[in-house]
């Protein structure tokens, strides 16, 4: 009576397993169902249009374009001093782009001083928790050496503070960097 009562309950798991449907065939028909929008149109920094001005208005920009080269003919004094100008603006600018790389190599200095802190700082903690476990394993260094120990123990711990302190300098160091480079507008 037991084996015909578990030969039932298997047929039955066997049976819906076989009936239900695939994850895959489910997300096919999901997909069907759903109306295809193309009227829709997403908008994203690759297909933004860049001019300022709608084009709508091209054409009045045309024709003020052109108002204003006869009146640069006319008058050539004013294009030198635009000239000037925009050699000042390109100057600025030059300058502006120097300090924007002088910043990013400050900061890939600064996380590459992180990183040797960081390294250095692991080291000293891997070799103190070995030391610890060499000692605490041997008994008779334990008897012998608790003086020792003690002294290395407070000299190790206060050069993996010192440590601690570096590195710690050292990211709010490139913390004011970071906050510089984003007032200046770079990216980060």
């Amino acid at each position: 009576m037991k084996k015909i009562c578990l030969m039932l309950v298997m047929c039955l798991f066997a049976a819906a397993a076989v009936a239900q449907q695939s994850l895959g065939d489910v997300a096919r028909a999901n997909r069907s169902k759903k109306p295809a929008s193309s009227s829709e149109v997403k908008l994203d920094d690759d297909n933004m249009p860049r001019s300022s001005t709608p084009s709508a208005a091209e054409p009045d920009a045309d024709k003020k374009k052109a108002d204003d080269k006869k009146a640069d003919d006319k008058d050539a004094d004013a294009k030198d001093g635009a000239a000037s100008k925009k050699d000042t603006a390109k100057d600025a600018a030059d300058a502006q782009k120097q300090k924007n790389e002088e910043l990013k190599k400050q900061i890939a200095e600064q996380t590459k001083e992180i990183a040797t802190l960081q390294r250095e700082l692991d080291i000293a903690q891997r070799e103190a928790k070995l030391r610890a476990a060499a000692y605490y394993g041997d008994a008779g260094t334990m008897l012998r050496d608790q003086a020792k120990y003690a002294e290395d123990t407070r000299k190790q711990q206060a050069e993996i503070d010192t440590k601690k302190q570096g590195l710690d300098a050292a990211q709010q160091k490139l913390t004011d960097l970071q906050e510089q480079a984003r007032k200046a507008g770079l990216p980060q």
